[in-house]
């Protein structure tokens, strides 16, 4: 699937957004894990909301990149083992939209659909969320799909403040917020296509077991290991640049 999806695409597109993803890979523990089960789980579901095949390719390439924002949050706030002091918490909020100001410097219409997603998926469908407190449908779909199943691998992962809930735990705390946190749309086909959606994970688990995050990212974006290397040194020079929210703000 993800060499089919790379051919009906700007492969230089999808190049980047894979060497964005690994460079978001070395920000916490099991970052790997969170972006590749919250892609195929979104792909799954905007599939069960019958979502045209290239709205679908975009959300599973972009998906892996929605926390992308998080590189430039300090470690003594994203690596907090307890709960963030409301400062700690206003920095934190900063990262939806700094990921999408990553993503924004490119005019690519697969990048710009990223930026969307990565600048959203913390609105909540009562206006309540951040950055710009959007409600309803007035938040893009994409980022509505990727909002409940970021919140469902959230809880169902080992944080280091928290151990992970049981699924079902999770999926009833998805269910309590339709309407208010989250879309009662997505969230119906959320609850209806469970089974299915679970079985995306598993998918996901089995690309996991690479163990290697650069394997893990190029398997996903269905990347040749030529140019993936080129990806990989682009990382490099990313993640050897000092990135300091401080010295935005």
């Amino acid at each position: 699937m993800a060499g089919e999806i790379a051919a009906r695409m700007n492969y230089r597109s999808i190049i980047t957004l894979a060497s964005l993803a690994l460079a978001g890979c070395s920000r916490y523990p099991d970052a790997s894990g969170h972006f590749i089960r919250t892609a195929f789980i979104a792909d799954r579901l905007a599939g069960l909301m019958e979502m045209d095949r290239l709205t679908q390719d975009h959300i599973r390439l972009s998906t892996p990149v929605h926390d992308l924002g998080k590189l430039l949050i300090p470690d003594r706030v994203l690596l907090k083992p307890g709960k963030l002091t409301p400062a700690e918490r206003s920095i934190m909020e900063r990262h939806s939209g700094m990921g999408a100001d990553l993503l924004s410097t490119s005019a690519d219409p697969l990048h710009q659909f990223a930026a969307g997603i990565a600048r959203h998926h913390h609105e909540r469908f009562d206006g309540s969320g951040y950055p710009d407190r959007l409600a309803a449908r007035r938040i893009p779909l994409a980022a509505r799909i990727v909002a409940v199943v970021d919140a469902f691998d959230a809880m169902t992962e080992t944080r280091c403040y928290r151990p992970r809930m049981a699924d079902e735990e999770a999926r009833a705390i998805i269910a309590s917020g339709s309407g208010s946190h989250f879309d009662p749309e997505v969230v119906e086909v959320f609850q209806e296509g469970f089974p299915d959606l679970l079985s995306a994970r598993a998918t996901a688990n089995e690309l996991l077991s690479l163990g290697n995050d650069t394997a893990v990212i190029a398997g996903f974006y269905g990347l040749s290991r030529t140019d993936f290397r080129s990806a990989a040194r682009l990382v490099t020079k990313v993640v050897a640049t000092p990135l300091h929210f401080e010295a935005l703000v």
